[in-house]
């Protein structure tokens, strides 16, 4: 029998709704703890089933020299449409932060593409190039138990941008800040998505879902998630965070997660090629509405953006409109 993968369609088309809620934030003003819930708990497990799912399928059945080069053609092809066409977008956003020299924006677009894209979103795919290469020459040479081991511990450091308020003074915290002056985040392919892609590799590999019962894998999902929002509320009350991209409760949760969807047998009547097709599209095309909007609003209606709700709808209903002309008539882009 065909193994359905409906319920990660599913959640993937689900999570590209949830990355354009915590890049609107829409309820901080309104319900800030919903806000907070929302934009920086519940949207930072996207990032991860992402990596997760992609780290799976690339992994299932023993993925060959030419697979990898096909899919890593694809990742960048994407990657190189999507940077060059949110340059402009890009140029526009930093001028808002900074006064560019020219050898400034060299040096910026250069660090962008191999760091975090030419529009902030955008660092998603550099890091998921980097993690999958990454990932596939390491294998060609040590296992995939100390992958994932090397991927936490890695992990662990990139933590350390939200733990930042536990670093004592000293020779340690001045090398980060100093690195953080450059790079920004530690959010990225190294600290990041090693982690997640190993996992979901390692999840296809020793196929580790048929080996646990669905009400434990589901219940420990809850259980982890819980112990999430206990580590981002502490960390918020604390103070210690830079920003919210690294939990440690993400790691356990992301897997049981993952598992319990790969468990789950959906058989509702839907387009599960076109929700996957379009969760992608989503992703990449919110990031235009982020920044034109404002644009198009002007000095006199700019106020308008400042509402939650009205930021949301903004970027959500045209973002919709312009995946849906993609999905039919730009194949370029997708």
């Amino acid at each position: 029998m065909k193994k359905n993968y409906n319920a990660i369609d599913i959640m993937k088309f689900i999570s590209a709704f949830l990355v354009i809620i915590v890049h609107t934030y829409p309820f901080y003003t309104s319900i800030p703890t919903f806000g907070f819930i929302t934009s920086n708990i519940v949207g930072r497990v996207v990032i991860p089933f992402f990596f997760l799912a992609a780290g799976y399928f690339f992994q299932k059945g023993n993925p060959s020299k030419e697979r990898f080069k096909k899919y890593t053609f694809k990742l960048l092809r994407l990657y190189i449409v999507w940077s060059v066409l949110y340059i402009p977008l890009g140029i526009h956003l930093l001028n808002g932060f900074m006064e560019m020299t020219p050898v400034l924006w060299a040096a910026g677009s250069f660090l962008a593409l191999v760091n975090f894209g030419t529009y902030f979103h955008l660092w998603y795919m550099a890091a998921l190039i980097f993690a999958i290469v990454f990932c596939y020459y390491y294998l060609r040479k040590f296992s995939m138990k100390s992958l994932v081991i090397v991927g936490f511990i890695l992990f662990c450091f990139g933590c350390l941008e939200t733990y930042y308020g536990l670093i004592p003074n000293g020779t340690f915290l001045d090398a980060l800040n100093i690195y953080l002056m450059i790079f920004f985040t530690t959010r990225n392919g190294l600290f990041f998505g090693i982690l997640f892609v190993s996992l979901g590799m390692a999840v296809a590999k020793y196929d580790l879902a048929s080996k646990v019962k669905y009400s434990h894998i589901s219940l420990l999902s809850l259980v982890f998630f819980i112990a999430l929002c206990v580590e981002a509320f502490s960390i918020k009350s604390l103070g210690w965070a830079i920003d919210y991209n690294f939990y440690i409760m993400v790691v356990p949760f992301s897997y049981c997660w993952f598992v319990t969807l790969l468990k789950t047998n959906v058989t509702l009547k839907l387009d599960y090629a076109a929700l996957r097709e379009y969760s992608v599209i989503i992703y990449f095309s919110h990031g235009i509405f982020l920044e034109l909007i404002p644009i198009l609003l002007g000095t006199q209606y700019g106020y308008l953006f400042d509402s939650g709700v009205f930021r949301l709808f903004s970027v959500l209903i045209p973002t919709l409109l312009v995946s849906y002309l993609i999905k039919h008539k730009i194949p370029l882009l997708q």
